[in-house]
């Protein structure tokens, strides 16, 4: 390759760059068209030797316009300038092309420019400025291991390789993923003043828990090659450990504290832990414990402030070289119910797919999946008309069932299986002494465990098959909101004739303009 890029330069060099002329026998008036030849280079996108396509017209006649074509081979010749002269330039006319006219996509193609000049008088002749193409080739990695053993205590490890690049090699960085598996962060960077050929020998100094070492050259193009060398090391041995922790926690649910007591050891030393609880749905930071002074072995002694609707307890230990390890410990509790958060679901309509909604897994679910599915649908999301949307029940089959398509194509669910869910919209009070405003301080506090009948006290049991959204109106047991009265009761019947409750808080609604296109995210605590 070299050899053929010396050639290739050789022969630019002969090239006189003065493009020899056609005149036209429809006038007197002569002219030619000087340029440079020009080098495309793929990988800058750029002209060479200049940055910008440059060629001169002269013409023994005044210049009138001058039309300049892409030429390429196997496809038709293609405008890309026109320029016409001042006054002044009439007969010395010098344009400039960018190379971002040039189509990348089919740039391998291109032979030149052919420039066509009218002059006055109808006279016209043409001539072409040059252009090849060059596509230098990647650096090329030769010569380096596929795995190196590092010292682990320190001492110095020879990494060796040759590094080629036919347009002169401008830098060599070397990375480790000592943080994470995979994960790249720099080492060193050495410069190179543009060699052909390189021979790497560095000495790297191991970095704890790394496991590869990945090589990157960079010729004067900015184009990249890259090697990566396996590091075969156990790197738990470095990690934080956990010792003598309990495989469970039974919490204290009067309030009081709850003991959480281990010993965690260190190869480098602890620079903080972490503790979470997952009270919310996902981990949460409860305490951060700093200042440990890069002890090795540390007894952990954490009184835990119980949470409702914790169920697990997460610690994370990191060490002085930021290398972490993490224990999740069960919390011993039951709950009569399950709570599912941020629940997005899309509006069904008569022209538009939506979502359905099973409260026995919390999951949802689309028109394709509902037939033979019926008994899994507990409630749907619903558009009648434009900005208008319902949680509905299923059995509202006269207007919903009917739009239960998939992929435009509907049929006809199996009725007897669809259950009559029915919702009531709760409204606080402005005295707060009511059932509703009790559910209302209750849900906000994070204190709701059970959904039986009982929790809902004196107020009417759910009777109506659809509730709607209606950011205005005065909420009622069938309208609700977001922000006033956003808590919804949800009755669904089972198949053993029992009742399941469902407490839904709708966090957020989207109207969309165009039917069927609307969305609402809730949180819904579900009765076990």
């Amino acid at each position: 390759m070299k050899k053929m890029f010396k050639s290739l330069i050789g022969i630019l060099m002969l090239c006189t760059g003065i493009i020899s002329c056609k005149k036209d026998d429809s006038g007197p008036s002569s002219g030619e068209v000087k340029a440079k030849d020009f080098i495309y280079n793929l990988a800058t996108k750029n002209f060479t030797p200049d940055t910008a396509l440059t060629a001169e017209v002269t013409s023994s006649g005044a210049v009138d316009i001058v039309y300049c074509y892409l030429v390429r081979s196997n496809t038709s010749d293609s405008l890309i300038f026109v320029g016409k002269p001042d006054p002044g330039e009439s007969r010395d006319y010098t344009f400039h092309i960018s190379a971002s006219k040039i189509p990348f996509s089919s740039v391998k193609s291109v032979r030149g420019i052919k420039v066509m000049v009218r002059q006055g008088g109808n006279s016209s002749y043409q001539g072409l400025v040059k252009i090849d193409i060059y596509d230098p080739t990647k650096p090329f990695l030769s010569e380096f291991p596929v795995s190196i053993s590092p010292d682990l205590g320190g001492g110095p490890t020879a990494i060796t390789g040759k590094i080629t690049s036919e347009s002169g090699i401008a830098k060599v960085e070397i990375l480790d993923d000592y943080q994470a598996s995979g994960v790249f962060k720099p080492v060193q960077s050495i410069t190179v003043s543009n060699e052909k050929e390189y021979n790497l020998n560095y000495l790297y100094t191991y970095r704890k828990a790394a496991q590869h070492i990945k090589i990157i050259a960079t010729d004067i193009y900015g184009q990249a090659m890259e090697q990566v060398i396996d590091m075969p090391v156990d790197v738990n041995v470095f990690k934080p450990k956990f010792a003598d922790f309990p495989e469970s926690v039974t919490p204290d649910l009067t309030g009081g504290p709850t003991k959480v007591a281990g010993r965690i050891t260190s190869f480098t030393g602890l620079s903080k832990i972490e503790i979470y609880d997952d009270f919310e749905g996902s981990f949460v930071s409860v305490k951060t414990i700093g200042d440990l002074n890069d002890s090795h072995d540390y007894t952990l002694n954490y009184d835990y402030q119980y949470r409702k609707r914790a169920s697990k307890i997460k610690i994370v230990a990191t060490d002085a070289d930021n290398l972490t390890t993490e224990l999740v410990i069960p919390l011993n509790v039951t709950y009569a119910t399950e709570v599912y958060r941020d629940v997005m679901m899309s509006s069904q309509s008569a022209t538009a797919p939506g979502s359905f909604f099973d409260a026995s897994t919390g999951t949802v679910f689309g028109n394709c999946e509902v037939s033979g599915n019926e008994n899994k649908l507990d409630f749907l999301l619903y558009t009648s008309t434009a900005g208008v949307l319902s949680f509905y029940s299923p059995t509202n089959t006269a207007s919903a069932a009917s739009s239960y398509k998939c992929n435009g194509v509907s049929w006809t669910p199996v009725t007897a299986n669809l259950k009559a869910t029915r919702f009531r919209v709760l409204l606080p009070t402005t005295a707060g002494n009511t059932a509703s405003d009790n559910i209302y301080s209750a849900y906000n506090s994070g204190s709701i465990n059970n959904l039986d009948d009982s929790f809902f006290g004196t107020i009417s049991v759910p009777g109506s098959s659809s509730t709607k959204y209606d950011a205005t109106a005065t909420p009622a047991s069938n309208i609700f909101n977001t922000t006033s009265a956003y808590l919804i009761w949800f009755r669904i019947p089972q198949a053993n004739g029992s009742n399941k409750n469902c407490l839904v808080r709708v966090k957020e609604v989207n109207i969309n303009a165009t039917v069927g296109l609307s969305t609402v995210k809730f949180d819904i605590i579900v009765q076990k």
